[in-house]
């Protein structure tokens, strides 16, 4: 096994040097970069700061496997959807020029009033367009078994069966893994 980190909640408010000093000190071979933290890993910067970035982690003992996103495809409004597939296309590019894996998006829950069904394969159908231009980037797209209701693993099965793209797939949760762990404990 080889551990690895998300910046999600711990790392949220660390540079990438205190990343890799902190991951290395622990034994991490991996880190995951979420959107919005204060690594800056973003899909607006530049060719220069990507290069800084891909040659500060080349240099180090961590492999930068992933960039964690807030893509999501349920909404009921298209022109939303279309917008977050645009914005997985910058993140792919990013990942790309970085060597990062994959690119992590997830599903966020089902609209109110929308056909869970038709949700499902929305999200899907989003997802195939996502693997293309991960395809055309030697990029992955990881799905997070995410969001109320989505989270539910035969729905993100559906997702999968719709998506049908072999750069797509599926990775699961920690944080509502571990929240379901907390939430079965009894009270003291």
């Amino acid at each position: 096994m080889r551990l690895g980190l998300v910046t999600y909640n711990l790392a949220k408010d660390w540079d990438i040097p205190t990343i890799i000093k902190n991951c290395e000190a622990a034994g991490f071979e991996g880190v995951e970069l979420r959107t919005t933290h204060k690594h800056g890993v973003e899909p607006t910067l530049t060719k220069e700061e990507r290069a800084k970035v891909k040659q500060t982690f080349e240099a180090s003992k961590v492999r930068l496997v992933s960039l964690g996103t807030t893509c999501e495809y349920q909404s009921q409004k298209p022109d939303e959807v279309e917008k977050n597939i645009e914005e997985t296309r910058r993140w792919v590019e990013l990942a790309h020029d970085l060597y990062a894996v994959g690119v992590k998006v997830r599903p966020n829950g089902f609209p109110s009033g929308a056909s869970e069904a038709a949700t499902l394969k929305q999200i899907g159908q989003a997802l195939r367009k996502c693997g293309e231009v991960a395809k055309d980037h030697g990029v992955q797209i990881w799905l997070e078994v995410h969001g109320k209701g989505t989270s539910n693993p035969p729905n993100i099965r559906t997702i999968m069966q719709h998506c049908d793209h072999p750069s797509v797939g599926a990775c699961w949760n920690e944080e509502l893994s571990h929240q379901r762990a907390l939430d079965a404990l009894p009270m003291a």
